[in-house]
């Protein structure tokens, strides 16, 4: 006999309306924010780094007349005057205050700024957030969160201190389909969920080297290097930084904190673990020798605990038919879900009956999850009694997890992480990775 089938069967047909349940309450776009405009109720923000984080600011501004973009900051002239020139054809009435900025602490002496993105390369993130923190701005910061293990338990040092308001672009928390998911996870129609799997089907393809040369006239590259170390300007290797250590972590911290978050959102819904640190991280991966990039090329880690364990793997094929996402595996069915859906799979008993109802829900890519993840956090500078999706100890675990995963390829090691000491188990060639070392005059930040 199926158990719960009405319960999925309902779920379907919910999750089929896209927000018109109570499953999808809480991702409804301005559920919770101001009615209707209201001047004395505008929040005013502004972007640091006008990559990624302008996708982060779209977010915020779109139907939400109530938020303003006043500033933008970036140390690239030219891209700088693009972003603004953009932002005011597409938001004209959010953005007749906005002013550009070409250095961060500038933005953070401006005290009609309410709040700020940080959407810099990840070696500026910690420095950037804790100036904002102590400014007293509202802070939307890009994941990772960090470039080191240390920088994450600095910036929830900060927070606690401070108590900002604060969230991390780990934006699928706020998507449709993965609260959905979650909300059928925990049905307990999966059985004992024993593994968790989640990956990107996107290698790191072999870069030829490139030549160093002049940085180009309207970018500020001692600004863009800041606290990294010192080096000559490389076009790849200013373009393409997440491929190097210096500025990140590859796609073992690019994309892969994004599935590790997603894949312990489901856990804590199943009630096997809310994020707890693991017992030990393995990871192995292959370094094509003629890229010029420095991390991995693909990149397999296991997440190991006492019940269950998490695999990441960055490779070639898909699974599940999908080129990332997330599935935790159990004995009667496995749930699938991506950024355009989920999928029930359930298992066949010996007779080859389902153990469990097939359910599917396919939509559109990302479908809202930003807007929904940065109207939250507008309505949480509004009103402080409201929490954000995604706090810096939320997106500070993801992190630290990446960096344990890319840690223990760089060393050849199972690593243990130990949360209270902050320093890993009998592993001297893994502590030395815990920091980074701050290119003068800036200085690590420290409560």
């Amino acid at each position: 006999m199926v158990t719960r089938r009405n319960f999925l069967r309902n779920s379907t047909l919910l999750a089929a309306s896209l927000g018109t349940s109570s499953l999808f309450a809480s991702n409804m776009k301005n559920e919770n924010a101001p009615s209707a405009y209201d001047p004395g109720k505008k929040v005013n923000l502004a972007v640091i780094g006008v990559g990624m984080g302008c996708r982060d600011m779209q977010g915020a501004l779109r139907d939400n007349p109530w938020v303003h973009c006043v500033g933008m900051c970036d140390v690239n002239k030219e891209r700088l005057e693009s972003q603004i020139a953009a932002f005011k054809k597409e938001f004209p009435d959010q953005t007749k205050e906005v002013k550009a900025y070409s250095d961060f602490r500038e933005v953070l002496a401006n005290k009609d700024i309410d709040g700020v993105i940080i959407g810099t390369p990840d070696h500026w993130h910690t420095y950037i957030f804790a100036e904002a923190l102590k400014s007293g701005k509202a802070i939307y910061v890009e994941k990772p969160v960090a470039n080191s293990i240390a920088e994450c338990n600095a910036m929830m040092d900060f927070q606690k201190k401070y108590k900002g308001v604060v969230t991390t672009g780990l934006w699928q928390t706020s998507q449709r389909y993965f609260r959905a998911a979650n909300e059928i996870l925990k049905s307990g129609v999966l059985g004992d969920v024993y593994k968790v799997q989640i990956w990107l089907c996107q290698t790191t393809d072999p870069r030829p080297s490139v030549a160093d040369s002049e940085p180009p006239s309207t970018l500020d590259y001692n600004m863009w290097l800041g606290p990294a170390p010192e080096r000559p300007f490389n076009n790849y290797r200013f373009r393409g930084w997440r491929g190097f250590w210096d500025y990140g972590g590859g796609q073992q911290t690019d994309w892969g904190v994004h599935w590790i978050d997603s894949a312990f959102d489901g856990l804590k819904a199943l009630g096997l673990c809310d994020r707890e640190y693991p017992d030990a991280v393995y990871s192995t991966a292959y370094k094509d020798p003629t890229s010029f990039n420095e991390t991995p090329s693909c990149q397999t880690t296991i997440f190991q605990y006492k019940k269950f364990h998490i695999e990441w793997a960055q490779q070639v094929a898909y699974l599940y038919n999908r080129n990332q996402g997330v599935a935790w595996i159990g004995n009667k069915a496995t749930l699938v879900c991506n950024r355009e859906g989920y999928e029930l799979i359930p298992e066949k008993d010996r007779e080859g009956n389902l153990l469990t109802d097939k359910s599917q829900l396919v939509g559109k890519f990302e479908d809202g999850g930003v807007e929904a993840h940065a109207t939250n956090w507008c309505e949480c500078i509004v009103n402080k009694s409201i929490e954000t999706n995604s706090p810096i100890e939320k997106g500070a675990f993801a992190t630290i997890l990446a960096h344990m995963a890319n840690i223990s390829y760089l060393t050849g090691t199972k690593v243990v992480y130990d949360p209270q000491s902050r320093r890993f188990v009998d592993n001297p060639a893994a502590n030395k990775y815990l920091s980074k070392t701050y290119r003068e005059p800036w200085v690590f930040p420290k409560v």
